[in-house]
């Protein structure tokens, strides 16, 4: 009897162990696609100058949004302390966020980086201003109102060298050959590249969502390659381009017969989402 209960009590242990080696590695690979994820993200939004107090705003308030809405499933008011215990979010936070209620989860007007906070500094602090009430062109430094003082002033422990590279990278401003900094722009210029890959993920993580939350068939497939072409001139490439975007078409106009037309009579759909990107690379010369 003894040795009875003792077996089965080691299958359960080592059940127990292998729940917990595969929850493990379901972690684990969450984690990694969620890096890479966030890895080609921030290289989008560093890029544009689009900083990172925005992005975590926007994060929290989709998080206590997203809890409300899971924890409210069954017509029940969730609480913020459930709120909190779904996000990991304090309480005090999640009450801050639901304050905005239905208004936007970030200001338009706040600073999306350290550089657009010195620059609205620049525009409302009297002592960079001219009589007309334009921006000033500011000394490097040597000067009480200089451009090292506007910094130390607004982008917080960032030294003014480092905020005057990072400026100059994004087109804010320009440096003569005087040491003098001159203020050219108010706002980032955010490439088109960045908005159209904003909205090509928004749109696919949508989709997935819908499905997931509607148990279409239990589960989503999703595989992607990438191919690089070579050519050996700019019309050559034009013409894959061309011919690229016509196959397109006539895939998803298979896609469409292959299916049929959704009619009320059909229970069973499958949703299909087609990206296709391509970038232009650049030029080789050489041997290479």
């Amino acid at each position: 009897m003894g040795t009875s209960v003792s077996t089965r009590g080691s299958g359960r242990t080592n059940e127990e162990s292998k729940s917990r080696e595969n929850d493990s590695r379901s972690s684990d690979t969450l984690d990694s696609n969620l890096s890479l994820i966030f890895s080609s993200l921030a290289e989008l939004l560093v890029a544009s100058g689009y900083g990172y107090a925005r992005v975590g705003r926007l994060v929290k308030i989709s998080f206590v949004r997203a809890a409300r809405s899971i924890g409210g499933e069954n017509g029940e008011r969730v609480s913020n302390a459930r709120i909190a215990a779904l996000t990991g979010l304090t309480r005090t936070e999640v009450s801050q966020l639901l304050r905005l209620g239905d208004q936007p989860a970030v200001n338009s007007a706040d600073p999306a980086n350290r550089a657009l906070r010195v620059v609205q500094g620049w525009l409302t602090d009297r002592r960079y201003l001219q009589p007309n009430n334009l921006p000033r062109r500011l000394p490097f430094k040597g000067e009480k109102f200089s451009f090292s003082h506007l910094v130390k002033l607004f982008s917080g422990d960032i030294p003014a060298r480092a905020m005057l590279s990072e400026m100059k990278r994004l087109r804010i401003v320009r440096h003569d050959a005087q040491d003098r900094v001159q203020l050219i722009r108010t706002t980032l210029g955010i490439s088109r590249k960045t908005t159209l890959a904003m909205r090509a993920i928004s749109l696919w993580v949508e989709m997935l969502t819908a499905t997931s939350s509607q148990n279409r068939l239990g589960q989503v497939t999703s595989k992607a390659k990438q191919v690089n072409l070579a050519f050996s001139s700019l019309p050559q490439l034009l013409a894959a381009v061309r011919e690229l975007e016509h196959r397109r078409v006539a895939f998803i106009s298979g896609l469409e017969q292959l299916g049929g037309k959704a009619l009320t009579s059909r229970k069973h759909f499958l949703r299909i989402s087609i990206a296709v990107a391509a970038e232009k690379a650049a030029l080789r010369t050489g041997n290479r």
